[in-house]
């Protein structure tokens, strides 16, 4: 009962705060208006569109990866400690931790490449 409680309170708390940062703006109707236009309509506005497309893939992209990255490693890590001391399990934990490393490390290389090409 004491933790449904304290979940219960966290997630009051943590509504709340994200409902006051909503009302904080003086008019709501100009909120909706000015979240209406998205970044591929400027886009299109500019006069390097496509780059700026590219930009965005390339950002989501990134975003994704970090984000795959931290729960394959996290995930690993949890097999890992899970092995029971199964040098079969242990090794297989590991040998994933190597590829998602070399995995992000090669995004990197290739994100790095792609800025310094100027994209």
């Amino acid at each position: 009962m004491k933790k449904l409680l304290t979940i219960i309170t966290i997630l009051a708390t943590s509504l709340f705060g994200l409902g006051t940062q909503v009302f904080a703006t003086n008019n709501l109707a100009q909120f909706g208006k000015e979240t209406q236009t998205t970044i591929l309509k400027e886009c299109g506005a500019r006069e390097d569109g496509i780059m700026c497309v590219l930009e965005l893939v390339i950002d989501i992209m990134t975003i994704g990866i970090g984000i795959l990255g931290v729960i394959g490693i996290s995930v690993t890590g949890i097999q890992y400690l899970t092995a029971g001391g199964s040098e079969e399990k242990t090794r297989k934990a590991k040998r994933r931790m190597l590829e998602i490393i070399i995995g992000l490390a090669a995004y990197a290389v290739g994100y790095g490449l792609l800025k310094w090409l100027g994209v």
